[in-house]
C-alpha cells in the first residue's frame, strides 16, 4: 500500500498504523536476531548513545560571527587574486572547478597527453585533472608548476569558502549537524547537515595548514559565554588497539613509556637493538642524538609500518614506502621477526574469516563479510582498531553524560570529544573527566587508552 494512493484521511490513517505494525514486527525479529547472537550488551549501548546525541545536536557550537565575516572575506580575496594570475599568465579567464575548461586548457591549449583515471568494475577510465593528474603533468613539465600551484589552491579555497566558512547556521547564530550513530560499518559517526538543511559535516573540519593560506576553521567555534572550551583526544589510539591484539610486550612498554615508535621502528628495520626505551622519548635529553643520524630511517618507517600492520603486502608497501619490492619483502622479514605477534593476528583474524565470515573486536561488535574472502584481509584488520576506538570513545562520552551533567559535550571526531566546561569548576571537573575516561578494553591484559584534555577560552582552534 502506498501513501500516494490515498486521497482521504482514512487511507492515511490506515496507511501510517500499518506502517507502524509493519516497523513493530520487523523490530521484534531484529531483536530476537540480536538475542540470539549474543548481541545484546552491543545493542543496548547503541540504544543508549541516542539521549546525549541528540542533545549534542540540539545545543550545537557558537561561532564567532564577527571572525566568519572577515574569514569569509579574505577568502574571496584570495581566490580573486589567483583569478588575476590566471588572466595575467593565460591571457584569459580560468574556472578551475569547470571539467570542460580545464580539459581545453590542458589537453587542447598546452597539449599535454591526456592522463585518465584507472578502470573500476564495470566502469572504464576517463580523462581527468584530479590532483593526481596535476602533480603528474607539473613533474613532467616543471614549467607548469606555478600554474598547476595556483589552480590547486583556488580549489582548496573554494572548498574552505563554501563548505566550511559559508556553512548555513540556524537563526540563532549556532552551528548544527546531523549525526549519525549508525553511519558506518565501522561504528564510527558520519556527520552532514541537519534536518533543516543548516550546518555541515563537523567531523571533517580543518585546523589549516603552516603556510598560513588555508585558516583554521575551528577558530570559529567558540564556547558560550561563562564556558571554557575542551578537546580530548585518545593518544595512538588505533596503534594502540593494534598492538594490544599482537600482545607485543616491547610495543606495549614503548607505548605506555610516550616512545616515538617511528625512530623505535627504523631500528628495527635498520635491524640495531634501539637503545633504552626511555631515550626514545621526546621529553628525554638523548633522544634528538638517537632521531638525528636515524632521520632518512625514520620517515621510511613512518610510511611503511602502518601499513604493514594492516596486512599491505610487499608491493603495496613499496609503492607506498618509493622502494622495490625486494626490499619491502625484505623489511617485512624483518619486522615480523621481531614482533611475531603481529604476524599471529593477520593469521588469526584470517582464520576467522575463512571459518565464520566475520570479525569481532573486544567489545562484542562484529563486521560480517559476505564477499569472498579473497583480498578482505586488510580491510579486516582494519576495522578492528577503527571500530574499538569509536566504541571507546562513545562509552567515554556516555559516562561524561551520564555522571558529570556539567559537561557539555559539542562535538565528536572519530577519536576525539570537545565541548564546554563551566569555568568556574574547571579545577574540580578536570579531575573527574579522567577519571570517566578510563574505560577498560577487555583484552587479557586489560587496555586503557591513554585520554587528555587541552582547554582555551577563546575557541576550539586555541585549545592546547
Amino acid at each position: 500500500m502506498k501513501a500516494n494512493k490515498h486521497t482521504n484521511e482514512e487511507g492515511l490513517w490506515a496507511y501510517n498504523c500499518l506502517d507502524c505494525t509493519y516497523t513493530r514486527e520487523v523490530g521484534e525479529v531484529e531483536l530476537a536476531a540480536v538475542d540470539s547472537m549474543g548481541l545484546e550488551e552491543v545493542h543496548a549501548f547503541q540504544q543508549a548513545l541516542f539521549e546525549p546525541v541528540l542533545m549534542a545536536m540540539l545545543r550545537g557550537v557558537r561561532i564567532d560571527l564577527a571572525a566568519r565575516k572577515e574569514l569569509i572575506f579574505e577568502l574571496q580575496e584570495e581566490l580573486s587574486k589567483r583569478e588575476a594570475f590566471f588572466e595575467t599568465v593565460l591571457g584569459h579567464s580560468l574556472n578551475p572547478r569547470s571539467a570542460l575548461q580545464m580539459k581545453k586548457l590542458f589537453y587542447n591549449d598546452l597539449q599535454q597527453p591526456e592522463i585518465k583515471t584507472r578502470a573500476k568494475k564495470g566502469k572504464p577510465g576517463h580523462v581527468t585533472l584530479n590532483d593526481d593528474a596535476l602533480d603528474t603533468i607539473a613533474k613532467r613539465e616543471p614549467i607548469l608548476k606555478p600554474l598547476i600551484d595556483g589552480i590547486r589552491e583556488y580549489r582548496s579555497l573554494g572548498v574552505f569558502l563554501s563548505t566550511f566558512a559559508m556553512a548555513p547556521l540556524d537563526s540563532d547564530g549556532r552551528m548544527r549537524c546531523s549525526y549519525n550513530i549508525c553511519g558506518t560499518e565501522t561504528y564510527r559517526f558520519s556527520s552532514s547537515e541537519n534536518a533543516f538543511g543548516s550546518g555541515t559535516n563537523l567531523q571533517n573540519l580543518p585546523k589549516g595548514d603552516e603556510s598560513g593560506l588555508f585558516p583554521n576553521i575551528r577558530k570559529l567555534f567558540i564556547p558560550d559565554p561563562g564556558y571554557t572550551f575542551f578537546d580530548g583526544d585518545l593518544d595512538r589510539a588505533d596503534l594502540q588497539v593494534v598492538v594490544w591484539e599482537a600482545d607485543e610486550l616491547e610495543l606495549k612498554a614503548a607505548l605506555k613509556m610516550g616512545v616515538d615508535m617511528h625512530l623505535l621502528n627504523a631500528y628495527t628495520l635498520s635491524q640495531k637493538e634501539p637503545p633504552p626505551l626511555d631515550e626514545l622519548v621526546e621529553s628525554h635529553p638523548k633522544y634528538q642524538d638517537h632521531r638525528i643520524p636515524y632521520k632518512k630511517e625514520r620517515q621510511l618507517a613512518k610510511s611503511f609500518i602502518h601499513g604493514t600492520n594492516y596486512g599491505g603486502g610487499a608491493r603495496t608497501m613499496a609503492i607506498a614506502a618509493g622502494i622495490n619490492t625486494h626490499q619491502a619483502d625484505k623489511l617485512q622479514k624483518i619486522y615480523f621477526s621481531r614482533y611475531p605477534g603481529l604476524k599471529k593476528w593477520h593469521d588469526r583474524v584470517l582464520n576467522q574469516l575463512v571459518k565464520h565470515r566475520f570479525v569481532e573486536n573486544r567489545f562484542g561488535y562484529r563486521r560480517y563479510y559476505f564477499d569472498r574472502v579473497d583480498g578482505l584481509l586488510p580491510e579486516a584488520l582494519a576495522w578492528i582498531p577503527q571500530s574499538t576506538v569509536a566504541c571507546y570513545i562513545n562509552r567515554i562520552w556516555v559516562n561524561l553524560y551520564n555522571n558529570l551533567k556539567e559537561v557539555q559535550i559539542l562535538l565528536q571526531v572519530h577519536d576525539s570529544l570537545s565541548g564546554q566546561i563551566p569555568t568556574h569548576k574547571l579545577h574540580t571537573t578536570l579531575p573527574k573527566i579522567m577519571e570517566l575516561s578510563r574505560v577498560i578494553v577487555p583484552y587479557d591484559d586489560p587496555l586503557i587508552i591513554p585520554f587528555s584534555v587541552k582547554l582555551s577560552d577563546k575557541s576550539w582552534g586555541d585549545v592546547a
